[in-house]
């Protein structure tokens, strides 16, 4: 496992299969380092909100009435009701139990009843928040009030996605999926295409075939995986291309990560955003969706081309769920053990480093 890529072991098994392990990977990997909780066109206003759960902290996710990103904790803190859910646009988030309401940058600003309460403060009390940090449209937060920035540590990953202007795409209605296979599973599957010409051998291997893939080499916690077409061929475009793009860049597809679970590719003319929500060892809640440019929503004339879009990502993935179900089986058996890495899976050691990194020699 500490080997250099060309003479590196996979991960053992019980990476795949601890829940000791997996509770060491919430606490000294997620919750230390910055994790994907929204596009920032999916708050497009001031007062725009998102609810969601990361790591089973209930959260939501906001552009405040001055239009600054926050991400925040959605817990009352009167008796711990939801102050929110869904989506949506509000000037206050206001608790349904007892009406305790709360500004859009957490302050209390009402609490009914209470001024009768010795020792009460209402300006001490606010909604707990979370450090934010939108890199490439993406909108990362961390627990961790000490973590390093974001964006400096991605400026290889930046500069490769640059062209594909991924900022300026607008995410659609998600795919959603509950899987019963730990996290890893899906990040690697995800990040090498050596498995096209089995998995995807009739969606994927004949236009972009696996021998031809490659990732950079890369020292900040990502991967870029390189998916050129057969021959440098144009890859088919459903919607308006990103403008600008070399021809070496609209003859491939990019497979991205930033560690430990954000993942997206990226085509000339649209992205696909995989955000994973880690519930246990052995299960994850994952949501597809599909990032288009604008005119695309805008121009009835694109709406059967969203289908395809939606139905060709849903099919993809549905042929790796068998191939990710095959692995969480073959990895339970007691005769299961570590392998070899193939010239075309540089991503996935660039994966095990980051984890050896953040967790310990003593794993």
């Amino acid at each position: 496992m500490l080997a250099p890529f060309e003479k590196a072991s996979t991960l053992p098994p019980r990476w795949y299969l601890d829940p000791a392990l997996y509770e060491r990977e919430v606490e000294r990997v997620f919750r230390r380092e910055w994790l994907c909780v929204a596009r920032a066109d999916q708050l497009p206003r001031p007062g725009s909100y998102l609810a969601l759960d990361l790591l089973g902290e209930p959260l939501v996710a906001l552009r405040d009435l001055e239009g600054e990103l926050r991400v925040l904790s959605r817990v009352c803190r009167h008796r711990a009701m939801p102050v929110v859910s869904g989506r949506g646009e509000a000037r206050a988030l206001q608790c349904p139990y007892h009406r305790w309401t709360y500004a859009l940058d957490g302050r209390l600003l009402a609490a009914p009843e209470m001024e009768r309460t010795e020792g009460f403060e209402r300006e001490r009390c606010r909604l707990p928040s979370l450090r934010v940090e939108e890199v490439a449209g993406f909108v990362f937060a961390s627990f961790d009030p000490d973590a390093a920035p974001l964006a400096p540590r991605l400026a290889g990953l930046l500069e490769a996605i640059a062209p594909y202007r991924p900022a300026e795409l607008v995410t659609t209605e998600p795919l959603v999926f509950e899987h019963d296979w730990n996290w890893k599973v899906l990040v690697e599957n995800f990040l090498e295409s050596y498995h096209h010409m089995g998995t995807h051998a009739d969606t994927l291997q004949p236009f972009v075939p696996a021998s031809g893939t490659f990732a950079d080499d890369a020292e900040g916690p990502y991967a870029v995986l390189h998916n050129p077409t057969r021959d440098g061929a144009p890859l088919p475009s459903t919607f308006p291309e990103a403008p600008g793009l070399t021809p070496a860049q609209r003859g491939e597809f990019l497979v991205c990560a930033v560690f430990p679970f954000t993942l997206f590719s990226l085509q000339p003319d649209s992205m696909l955003w995989y955000q994973l929500e880690p519930v246990a060892v052995d299960r994850f809640r994952l949501r597809i969706h599909g990032c288009v440019p604008a005119a695309a929503l805008e121009d009835d004339r694109h709406r059967d081309a969203l289908a395809w879009f939606r139905a060709f990502a849903d099919t993809v993935h549905r042929q790796d769920i068998g191939a990710c179900e095959g692995v969480q089986t073959g990895l339970r058996s007691r005769l299961a053990e570590a392998g070899r890495y193939s010239h075309l899976e540089k991503a996935l050691w660039q994966l095990q480093r980051f984890l050896r990194e953040r967790l310990g020699a003593e794993e």
